[in-house]
């Protein structure tokens, strides 16, 4: 079967079997697409991985519910342009065998109905996201065997407050299991999918990024940065303690009569220098980099091998609601 493919830049799907999300579409074609085919019509929505630049095969089919034109604010520009909104219900998870285009439109060639149990039955664990989206998470690190990791998140219809749990403890290292804990959540964000594929890309990803974050901190003096990607802010020592320094040092010269710009310049370089000293870190180009993200920020980005991204994945449920 093949069907119209819509990519979604956010990872937000619909639950299957009934799940109702509300989008909105900005591309012309894609509005125009959807405009034709009108209600009660059907289209696969798969996930858009921005990084690699391409479509992941794995989706939800939606029926179109109802459909209607509503003016948005863009941000940057500040512009007011109209866009097509189109509120959806999830059917089943599908997966396609080949994403392939049809003009300017794009085609899911050979779509499967896709089920997760069977899946996870055939020892290929995965978590589902659709009909949720992470928001956060939180790893305790309370032994090497006992490692709590809790992924929290949003349902999309209610609007309530879900998570999955899952002890990674006596499979990877306290490092390993934050890392896992931002990954997870990264690859939901962008997939609505978590596979032993995904995970380790995303586990690559955010250890890139967190580097970056360090790196860039270091060289343009600003210990905000730290510990944030585009996945979100990450707890950590490293990170709170600039956020701790950066606001004490800002306070402290506010007090002592500087302006706020004055006080936050300098706040941001005795935070550095604090922030280095406390957690004994080098001032190389490049391996503090390293340094921070493994010394100060308790990340360990080292490639898991396939059969411990699946044990990983194992410890975790399919979804909330299982």
């Amino acid at each position: 079967m093949d069907q119209y493919l819509v990519p979604v830049i956010n990872g937000v799907l619909p639950r299957p079997g009934g799940g109702e999300v509300t989008g909105v579409f900005l591309d012309p074609l894609t509005a125009r697409m959807l405009s034709e085919m009108g209600p009660d019509s059907t289209v696969v929505l798969c996930p858009y991985d921005a990084e690699q630049g391409s479509v992941y095969p794995a989706g939800v089919l939606t029926r179109i519910l109802e459909m209607w034109v509503q003016d948005v604010f863009l941000y940057g520009p500040h512009t007011r342009v109209s866009a097509l909104f189109a509120r959806v219900l999830g059917e089943e998870r599908v997966r396609a065998t080949r994403v392939a285009s049809q003009g300017d439109l794009m085609i899911a060639a050979g779509v499967k109905k896709l089920d997760v149990s069977d899946l996870r039955s055939e020892r290929y664990p995965v978590i589902d996201g659709a009909g949720w989206q992470p928001v956060g998470g939180n790893t305790e690190m309370k032994s090497p065997r006992d490692l709590p990791v809790t992924i929290y998140g949003v349902e999309f219809e209610s609007g309530r407050q879900v998570h999955i749990d899952g002890n990674v403890g006596g499979v990877v290292s306290p490092e390993q299991a934050h890392t896992i804990e931002h990954a997870i959540i990264r690859s939901l964000q962008t997939y609505a999918m978590c596979t032993p594929k995904t995970l380790a890309r995303a586990i690559a990803q955010e250890g890139r990024e967190l580097e970056a974050s360090v790196e860039i901190g270091y060289k343009m003096k600003r210990p905000e940065i730290f510990g944030v990607t585009s996945s979100g802010a990450c707890g950590n020592p490293m990170t709170n303690l600039a956020q701790f320094y950066l606001a004490t040092e800002m306070v402290e010269g506010i007090e002592s009569g500087q302006s706020v710009i004055e006080s936050l310049e300098t706040a941001r370089r005795k935070a550095l220098s604090q922030l280095t000293d406390e957690l004994e870190l080098t001032s190389e180009v490049g391996l503090r980099a390293l340094q921070g993200l493994k010394k100060g920020m308790l990340h360990d980005d080292n490639p898991l091998a396939q059969k411990y991204l699946k044990k990983v994945l194992n410890r975790f449920p399919p979804s909330p609601w299982h």
